[in-house]
């Protein structure tokens, strides 16, 4: 039967699970076209589970919702493991705290019957809070926090992020289950990142294309912790990390001298030292850059001496 199937994955999601099943349970659905929603349990300690399903009733279940469990601890291995046991061809990821707009799933239905070379779309966050959003997200224009286009338009491109992707069951079971991802993204309170992007180099490397549509649209709730300077600072180092692991294993960067990307270090760090050393006078983006890029270079090296 053609059908989609909506993936929440949870490790401790709390109160921020609320509003988002309460979007899920408004999604438009096309005559013909089976829905599930598919709440995989990441090792929560908290009563997410429980609470996802009494929200879901009080919502009249609209269609049937089913709990399974991932027990290796990480973003990558639970959405996996949600696809894997997904009743229906096509798939949504949508996190705890991803509202989607009422036709989001209808409309990526239709994209995937329209586009068949077409494996993975992607669509637009908008970033919400508790609280104003900071100044400085304003100038980073929300990068990392899966919020806008990043400069993208509707059509194919190179990537999407993960919040609100979108895939087809059969390719991801030919191109990525057999072979294990490397990155496990967020895991527990760790800020690791990446596995959307190590997604996307994998499906195209396969030769499937990628694309993302502006219509596509919900808005991602950021709580008040994740919009701290320091938190925003770690999530660019993470960046880094993931970015330096995915070059070595699909980009064909290696890091067999060891004294020359240590020195390459100390160069970068001189040249950039007045975003370390006096960030106040300059763009907060230059400096969350910097530390991106001097964390990508040191796993570089790290990696070589191993």
């Amino acid at each position: 039967m053609k059908g989609i199937s909506i993936i929440v994955c949870c490790y401790n999601s709390g109160d921020k699970l609320i509003p988002t099943l309460a979007y899920l349970a408004k999604q438009q659905k096309l005559a013909g076209v089976g829905y599930e929603l598919l709440i995989v349990d990441n090792n929560c300690t908290d009563n997410s589970i429980n609470a996802a399903k009494i929200k879901w009733e009080q919502h009249d279940a609209p269609f049937p919702q089913r709990v399974i469990s991932a027990s290796i601890p990480g973003l990558s291995f639970a959405r996996e493991a949600g696809i894997i046991n997904a009743a229906y061809p096509y798939v949504v990821l949508c996190d705890d705290d991803n509202w989607l707009s009422e036709d989001y799933v209808a409309k990526v239905f239709s994209l995937f019957e329209q586009i068949p070379e077409v494996a993975l779309i992607g669509g637009v966050g908008e970033a919400v809070s508790d609280i104003e959003l900071p100044q400085w997200f304003k100038t980073v224009d929300g990068f990392g926090y899966a919020v806008g286009s990043e400069g993208r338009k509707t059509g194919y491109v190179q990537s999407i992020y993960g919040a609100g992707m979108a895939l087809r069951k059969d390719v991801f079971n030919s191109v990525i289950r057999d072979v294990p991802l490397i990155l496990c993204d967020r895991k527990e309170k760790s800020l690791s990142s990446g596995g959307d992007t190590e997604i996307c180099m994998r499906i195209r490397k396969a030769g499937y294309k990628i694309y993302l549509d502006e219509s596509l649209t919900f808005k991602h709730f950021l709580a008040s912790n994740r919009l701290k300077w320091k938190y925003y600072l770690q999530l660019r180092k993470a960046f880094g990390r993931a970015n330096a692991l995915l070059q070595i294993n699909y980009g064909g960067v290696t890091s067999k001298n060891n004294l020359f990307t240590f020195l390459s270090i100390v160069k970068y760090a001189l040249l950039h030292s007045k975003y370390f050393l006096f960030p106040l006078f300059y763009k907060q983006e230059s400096c969350a850059s910097y530390v991106q890029e001097i964390n990508r270079r040191l796993q570089l090296l790290v990696v070589g001496s191993k």
